[in-house]
Protein backbone atom coordinates (compact mmCIF):
# COMPACT_ATOMS: atom_id res chain seq x y z
CA UNK A 1 0.00 0.00 0.00
CA UNK A 2 1.14 3.72 -0.93
CA UNK A 3 1.32 6.40 2.23
CA UNK A 4 -1.83 7.66 0.88
CA UNK A 5 -3.46 4.23 1.90
CA UNK A 6 -4.12 3.40 -2.08
CA UNK A 7 -3.53 0.17 -3.10
CA UNK A 8 -0.82 -0.10 -5.85
CA UNK A 9 -1.52 -1.65 -9.28
CA UNK A 10 0.22 -4.27 -8.38
CA UNK A 11 -0.78 -5.36 -5.09
CA UNK A 12 -4.46 -5.14 -7.22
CA UNK A 13 -3.88 -6.51 -10.28
CA UNK A 14 -5.08 -9.99 -11.41
CA UNK A 15 -2.35 -11.94 -12.69
CA UNK A 16 -2.77 -14.64 -15.13
CA UNK A 17 0.52 -14.27 -17.56
CA UNK A 18 3.67 -11.74 -17.75
CA UNK A 19 2.12 -9.10 -19.48
CA UNK A 20 -0.63 -8.59 -16.78
CA UNK A 21 2.69 -7.46 -14.03
CA UNK A 22 2.12 -3.87 -13.96
CA UNK A 23 5.91 -1.76 -13.59
CA UNK A 24 7.02 -2.95 -10.89
CA UNK A 25 10.37 -2.82 -8.68
CA UNK A 26 11.80 -6.09 -8.51
CA UNK A 27 11.80 -6.45 -4.51
CA UNK A 28 7.54 -5.45 -4.72
CA UNK A 29 7.39 -8.27 -7.50
CA UNK A 30 9.36 -10.80 -4.89
CA UNK A 31 7.08 -9.70 -1.90
CA UNK A 32 3.81 -10.10 -3.46
CA UNK A 33 5.04 -13.70 -5.18
CA UNK A 34 6.01 -14.81 -1.67
CA UNK A 35 2.54 -13.59 -0.45
CA UNK A 36 0.87 -15.75 -2.98
CA UNK A 37 3.53 -18.47 -2.00
CA UNK A 38 2.43 -18.20 1.83
CA UNK A 39 -1.36 -18.62 1.03
CA UNK A 40 -0.69 -21.67 -0.89
CA UNK A 41 0.98 -23.06 1.94
CA UNK A 42 -1.27 -21.71 4.13
CA UNK A 43 1.45 -19.88 6.26
CA UNK A 44 -0.38 -16.29 5.65
CA UNK A 45 0.16 -14.59 9.20
CA UNK A 46 -2.59 -11.51 9.96
CA UNK A 47 -5.61 -13.17 7.61
CA UNK A 48 -8.55 -14.36 8.87
CA UNK A 49 -8.74 -18.21 8.10
CA UNK A 50 -11.36 -18.38 5.81
CA UNK A 51 -9.29 -16.03 3.24
CA UNK A 52 -6.26 -18.10 3.70
CA UNK A 53 -8.64 -21.42 3.30
CA UNK A 54 -9.76 -20.25 -0.25
CA UNK A 55 -6.07 -20.59 -1.94
CA UNK A 56 -7.04 -22.27 -5.01
CA UNK A 57 -4.65 -22.60 -8.75
CA UNK A 58 -5.01 -18.89 -9.19
CA UNK A 59 -2.56 -18.24 -5.90
CA UNK A 60 0.48 -20.67 -7.68
CA UNK A 61 -0.63 -18.90 -11.29
CA UNK A 62 -0.07 -15.62 -10.27
CA UNK A 63 3.27 -16.89 -8.17
CA UNK A 64 4.85 -18.44 -11.47
CA UNK A 65 3.36 -15.26 -13.44
CA UNK A 66 4.99 -13.35 -11.01
CA UNK A 67 8.49 -15.25 -10.87
CA UNK A 68 8.33 -15.65 -14.62
CA UNK A 69 8.11 -11.01 -14.46
CA UNK A 70 10.90 -11.03 -12.38
CA UNK A 71 13.05 -13.04 -14.66
CA UNK A 72 12.62 -11.17 -17.44
CA UNK A 73 13.59 -7.66 -15.68
CA UNK A 74 16.34 -9.19 -14.24
CA UNK A 75 17.48 -10.66 -17.64
CA UNK A 76 16.52 -6.97 -19.13
CA UNK A 77 19.18 -5.73 -16.50
CA UNK A 78 21.99 -7.66 -17.18
CA UNK A 79 23.52 -6.11 -20.26
CA UNK A 80 23.39 -2.47 -18.88
CA UNK A 81 25.49 -3.79 -15.96
CA UNK A 82 27.94 -5.90 -18.12
CA UNK A 83 28.32 -2.36 -19.94
CA UNK A 84 29.13 -1.05 -16.63
CA UNK A 85 31.55 -3.55 -15.81
CA UNK A 86 33.46 -3.14 -18.94
CA UNK A 87 33.57 0.77 -18.58
CA UNK A 88 35.45 0.13 -15.59
CA UNK A 89 37.97 -2.29 -16.41
CA UNK A 90 36.15 -5.98 -15.86
CA UNK A 91 36.92 -9.29 -18.33
CA UNK A 92 34.86 -11.20 -20.46
CA UNK A 93 36.05 -14.22 -17.76
CA UNK A 94 35.29 -11.90 -15.08
CA UNK A 95 31.10 -11.18 -16.25
CA UNK A 96 30.82 -15.16 -17.35
CA UNK A 97 31.74 -16.16 -13.88
CA UNK A 98 29.31 -13.19 -12.62
CA UNK A 99 26.19 -14.34 -14.72
CA UNK A 100 26.85 -18.28 -15.01
CA UNK A 101 27.57 -18.09 -18.64
CA UNK A 102 30.80 -18.79 -20.84
CA UNK A 103 32.48 -15.52 -21.94
CA UNK A 104 31.45 -16.51 -25.45
CA UNK A 105 27.72 -16.79 -24.28
CA UNK A 106 27.98 -13.10 -21.94
CA UNK A 107 29.76 -11.19 -24.92
CA UNK A 108 26.69 -12.73 -27.47
CA UNK A 109 23.75 -11.72 -25.13
CA UNK A 110 25.50 -8.32 -24.64
CA UNK A 111 26.47 -7.83 -28.30
CA UNK A 112 22.85 -8.17 -29.24
CA UNK A 113 21.56 -5.79 -26.41
CA UNK A 114 24.26 -3.27 -27.86
CA UNK A 115 23.40 -3.62 -31.34
CA UNK A 116 19.81 -2.62 -30.68
CA UNK A 117 21.14 0.72 -28.94
CA UNK A 118 20.87 3.94 -31.06
CA UNK A 119 23.41 5.64 -32.06
CA UNK A 120 26.20 6.57 -30.26
CA UNK A 121 25.24 4.46 -27.48
CA UNK A 122 25.31 1.68 -29.69
CA UNK A 123 29.13 2.60 -31.79
CA UNK A 124 30.31 2.81 -27.55
CA UNK A 125 28.57 0.13 -26.35
CA UNK A 126 29.70 -2.18 -29.33
CA UNK A 127 33.48 -0.86 -28.79
CA UNK A 128 33.48 -2.26 -24.97
CA UNK A 129 32.79 -5.45 -26.14
CA UNK A 130 35.80 -5.49 -27.64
Amino acid sequence: MTSEGKPRALDVAELTAPGDVPPADVVDMAHRRQRHQDRLAGTVRGLPTQETATADGSEAIAALVLGTAITVQIEDDQPPLMRQALQHGRTWSEIATATGLTADQARAAYTAWASGLDEPDRAEALRLAG
